[in-house]
Formats: C-alpha cells, structure tokens, sequence
C-alpha cells in the first residue's frame, strides 16, 4: 500500500500541479483534468474543446480509480491534484487512504496565513485574477472567484512563505492514520 497521501487543496490556477511536479518527482499524481487532457490528446484537440461539465463525474470517477490504483501498487506517496476546496471534496480520498493504512496530508496552496491579518477585498481580488490568469485550462474567472470563497480548511496548518506556499507541515492532529 502506499504509506503517505499528498492532497493539494487550492482554487485553479493557485500552483498545484507546479508544486506536485516540484515536490514530489517521479511521485504518481491523478487529477481529474487527466481525464479531459486524455480526450483533448485522443482527439488532438484543446482541453477547452473537449471539457464538459456533464463528464465531471467521470473524471472524478476516473480519478478516483487512479487514485486507489496508485494505492494498491504499494508507491510509497502519491498526490491528488484536485481544487479540493471543500472539506467533502476531500473527503472520499481521506477515507479510502485511511482505511488502507496510509498517512495523509493537506498541501494547501494560497498566499494567506493562518493567523496573519485577513486579507482586504483587494488583495483578494487580486489574488483570483492571479489564479485565473495563470490557470492553464480556462477556468472562467467566476469559477476561480467560487473556488476561493468556497476553501474549507481545517485550522491550524499554517507557516509563513511567499504566496502560493505550502501551508503546513500538518500538526499530528491533522494527518490521518490507521
């Protein structure tokens, strides 16, 4: 079984695949734009072409199948490279992880500290105009907006950094392991 589950957490365009490539390489890593960049390449067209709301299922379905294929393959860590923005999002990786053995872990990516002053509107919106200019998909900007104003995070795995960081490492409280 895999010993140790990376989830990145962040709205589009927020540097989770960069940082997934960055700090785990040769690491598996599932996502479910895999899915639309596989019929993109199939059918030598852009992801923008071939991404449909009406196929999110089963690209999370897909990715999910990935994701406990990853886990049965006994590789020592993989990453989820999802938004994973609502606390239910992540959720079903928790589950399936911890009820296999393996040690998991929140990456949040975002600019903000726990327990640093709260943002102004401004920086805020500069902030997801950032993202949604960045993302490599077309995110439409209110996408982008919804995923930041949606972030469900657990308290306390915050450090300091240079925006977009690594939020952690996660206290003993937050990891997950049977």
């Amino acid at each position: 079984m895999a010993s140790r589950v990376i989830l990145l957490v962040g709205c589009a365009g927020s540097g989770k695949s960069t940082y997934a490539r960055q700090q785990f390489p040769g690491a598996p890593i599932v996502s479910a734009d895999q899915f639309f960049e596989r019929l993109a390449k199939r059918f030598k067209r852009t992801y923008g072409q071939v991404f449909d709301v009406r196929k999110l299922r089963d690209a999370h379905s897909q990715c999910e199948q990935e994701f406990m294929a990853a886990i049965v393959r006994e590789t020592p860590i993989m990453v989820v490279d999802n938004t994973n923005v609502q606390a239910a999002d992540r959720q079903r990786y928790l589950k399936m992880a911890t009820e296999l053995g393996c040690t998991t872990e929140l990456h949040v990516l975002s600019p903000w500290m726990h327990g640093s002053p709260a943002p102004s509107p401004e920086e805020i919106v500069n902030y997801v105009r950032h993202c949604h200019e960045r993302n490599i998909h077309g995110v439409p900007l209110g996408v982008v907006t919804q995923q930041f104003v949606n972030l469900d995070l657990p308290s306390g795995i915050y450090l300091t950094g240079k925006p977009p960081q690594f939020l952690g490492p996660l206290p003993i409280a937050i990891e997950h392991k049977i």
